[in-house]
């Protein structure tokens, strides 16, 4: 990936420009600190609405999906990994999947 790209509409035309450079860190920033609330519900919240003010719509999103992909790469696998290793029996990897087919259910299923 270039260290600058541009984002074009469906319409092809422009929409701007993103420095990837920026838009990794400022997803590794938000991972940080909404794994460090995880639980205060009402600082995760702060934290989403300043992140939401600071960036632009496009740029948010590109952001939150690196927060995302990084938080479950660099702290959700790892956490899992620990559980399986000291509670196997609780086997919370399946319960993971059943709650996501049970979401999809709910949900009417994917897009």
């Amino acid at each position: 990936m270039p260290d600058l790209f541009m984002v074009v509409g469906d319409d092809g035309l422009p929409r701007g420009v993103v420095d990837r450079d920026r838009m990794e860190s400022d997803a590794t920033r938000l991972m940080y600190q909404l794994a460090a609330v995880a639980g205060d519900d009402a600082e995760t919240d702060r934290i989403a609405c300043e992140w939401v003010e600071r960036l632009d719509p496009d740029a948010f999103g590109y952001v939150a999906a690196g927060a995302l992909s990084l938080m479950t790469r660099n702290i959700l696998a790892p956490l899992l990994e620990v559980l399986d290793q000291a509670l196997p029996h609780i086997k919370f990897r399946a319960k993971l999947v059943e709650s996501r087919d049970q979401a999809e259910e709910a949900l009417g299923g994917g897009q």
